[in-house]
């Protein structure tokens, strides 16, 4: 088959590629979005066969902000790529093949894909980061706006210049201007007299000015005259609307280490509900999340008057979640300056930091295939003639050096014939041949293949089975060999005998299988970096067991992730989608 006919083979089957991704993914098959992926999948076959330089398909890349826009999740985007990748790459193979190529070419062709599919889905996925983190902001500052219109209180702000910046609705009416006429102006240049509407009738309002903390300016505050009691009841339902309106979690604790605020995010955040915070001691709040008082940045301000801005923690709430949250902290002054509490900001940033995780191990993976044929190329060939070279050497030779390097060296070739096997496996991983299966049945089998290894060991086996799971798609083979090597990971951990739990939990949207060992446990900056080719702590082992389960896992559309301690044993979960 010429080039030319090649290409135009290809051709034809771009509709099909794409349409069967969309399929799969539920978009329409018909829609601009469909055009534009139809589009770009022709320029990359046609800009591979022509061996172009790398560049960008700029409507492609351009999805990022639609797809983003649209609502749709990092999954959804994350499997029409790789789906494009598997699709695309497999028909160059196959029809490269059907050439008669030479191995070079192949490689060389199936590593320029992975290039021009590298940099064009990063920039994708670069895009939609940035577009929904702009989103967000937007969002935020829209509500912000919005809460502060529906407050009964003026509120303006002015720059350090004295010009106004901002009014709100309550301010606009009771001057009887517009926010157009104010902003970049001082509002009595367009009153009669102070204290008087734009029309000469008197406001009734009291007013405090409040400079911000920067210097930048300050915030003026009308409140209603109205009885004592009345103002102040007022101003706690509006104090309790704005903080429970806020994006991040807020904590107040005072002098007497008393919580005295506790918004409806910092529920969500910690697990622990307000009526059983409020108004108790903050001692109360750290021993609900088992933090020790000097690893509290609100407590350390209240003890020292020292304020911490954006710091990164890692907590554990009382519902078991383990969130990243960026904490920010401030001191309340008194007149004489004071401590009279102190102000903690929590803003969760777990999900964004996974999302940044994710598009980062994409862009690691990517680069590992665009070396990885070449590795397997340049060693397994010498590998093989070394092996054959050996192999014809008569096992009963009278020499005993003869028999010894035989003895030694084959299995070392097959050794490193398995790492290479492996890397390949991260790298350019092949498709799960997923099927509907039962789930149960594989765990079944993965505890008859241990079982005879956990009574070795002297560890205690405990697997309940679930009834009436849901339908799950699995590749049984790729499966197994994930479970396998989680188990043999435990039974590592676990030297000395122990306890190895699995559990299947049935969640809203899919089932999660946990391995829970009570071995040695792990530390932070090892857990950072578990799933990492080539990244181990055993003295013989290759480091790429856990990352071709993370591929494999991948494959079947889920996700793992690992729990430890040091001396407290460690967790590892996988999630796999339920079928619809």
């Amino acid at each position: 088959m010429s080039r030319a006919e090649v290409k135009l083979h290809i051709e034809e089957q771009v509709e099909a590629i794409v349409v069967n991704i969309l399929l799969q993914e539920g978009f329409e098959t018909n829609s601009n979005l469909a055009d534009i992926l139809r589009d770009y999948t022709a320029w990359l076959f046609d800009q591979i066969l022509t061996d172009a330089p790398v560049s960008l398909h700029e409507e492609f890349c351009a999805l990022g902000d639609w797809i983003a826009d649209h609502g749709y999740s990092v999954d959804q985007v994350m499997r029409v790529i790789n789906g494009l990748r598997k699709m695309i790459q497999g028909l160059l193979k196959r029809l490269l093949e059907e050439e008669e190529q030479s191995v070079d070419t192949l490689f060389h062709t199936l590593g320029l894909s992975m290039e021009f599919l590298t940099v064009n889905s990063t920039e994708l996925l670069e895009r939609y980061v940035q577009f929904r983190e702009r989103k967000v902001a937007e969002t935020h500052l829209q509500n912000l706006e919005t809460v502060l219109d529906t407050i009964p209180n003026s509120i303006m702000t002015y720059d350090d210049n004295g010009l106004l910046t901002y009014a709100n609705k309550t301010a606009c009416e009771l001057m009887e201007v517009g926010k157009e006429e104010l902003i970049g102006h001082h509002h009595d240049s367009f009153l009669p007299l102070p204290g008087y509407s734009k029309s000469g009738r008197k406001i009734w309002v009291t007013q405090e000015l409040i400079p911000l903390d920067n210097g930048a300016g300050s915030v003026l505050i009308g409140y209603p005259i109205v009885r004592e009691l009345e103002y102040y009841r007022i101003l706690q339902a509006q104090t309790e609307f704005i903080f429970n309106s806020m994006t991040e979690g807020l904590v107040i604790i005072d002098k007497d280490n008393i919580v005295t605020t506790f918004n409806s995010r910092a529920e969500k955040l910690f697990g622990i509900p307000r009526g059983e915070i409020i108004n108790k001691s903050g001692s109360l709040f750290l021993e609900k999340l088992q933090l020790d008082e000097g690893l509290s940045l609100l407590h350390t301000t209240m003890r020292t008057g020292s304020t911490f801005t954006d710091i990164q923690q890692t907590v554990r709430s009382c519902d078991g979640v383990e969130r990243i949250l960026k904490t920010s902290t401030r001191t309340i002054l008194g007149e004489r300056d004071e401590i009279l509490g102190s102000i903690g900001i929590f803003e969760d940033l777990t999900d964004r930091l996974f999302l940044e995780e994710q598009v980062r191990r994409a862009e690691k993976f990517s680069v590992l295939g665009k070396f990885a044929a070449g590795i397997a190329h340049e060693i397994r060939n010498p590998l093989t003639t070394a092996k054959g070279f050996l192999q014809l050497l008569p096992n009963d030779s009278p020499d005993p050096k003869i028999r010894q390097l035989k003895a030694l060296v084959i299995p070392e070739i097959d050794r490193a014939n398995e790492i290479i096997t492996d890397f390949l496996m991260i790298a350019k991983p092949s498709a799960p041949q997923l099927k509907i299966g039962s789930l149960g049945a594989v765990i079944e089998d993965l505890v008859g293949l241990i079982g005879p290894q956990a009574i070795i060991q002297n560890i205690e086996l405990i697997y309940t089975p679930y009834e009436d799971l849901k339908p799950v798609a699995i590749d049984r083979a790729q499966l197994l060999q994930v479970f396998l090597n989680l188990c043999n990971n435990a039974f590592d951990a676990m030297k000395d005998g122990g306890q190895l739990r699995i559990d299947v939990q049935d969640c809203a949207s899919h089932v999660a299988i946990h391995f829970r060992d009570t071995g040695i446990g792990m530390e932070k900056d090892v857990i950072e970096r578990i799933f990492e080719p080539f990244y181990t702590k055993k003295g013989n082992g290759t480091g790429l067991g856990l990352s071709v389960s993370h591929r494999i896992i991948e494959g079947h559309y889920g996700t793992i992730y690992v729990n430890s301690s040091v001396g407290g044993g460690s967790t590892f979960t996988i999630q796999l989608p339920f079928v619809d």
